[in-house]
């Protein structure tokens, strides 16, 4: 994917973010993240706890991934 302006970027990204540019359903994306070895930042706790993954390092295993 193409990276856009950093400027304008979290330094983190959410589930439902990487949902929409994977391409996938909101339960595929732990199962992907996990797959290909991304850290995540957890907040909260239990149910309300919010999951928040790298930008850089989701963007670096794209690359890694790419054919």
């Amino acid at each position: 994917m193409p990276k856009s302006d950093p400027s304008s970027q979290s330094k983190y990204i959410a589930a439902k973010e990487l949902m929409v540019r994977w391409q996938c359903s909101r339960s595929q994306v732990p199962r992907i993240a996990n797959r290909l070895g991304l850290r995540k930042l957890l907040t909260g706790k239990g149910r309300n706890g919010m999951v928040r993954y790298l930008r850089e390092e989701v963007e670096t295993k794209e690359q890694t991934r790419l054919i």
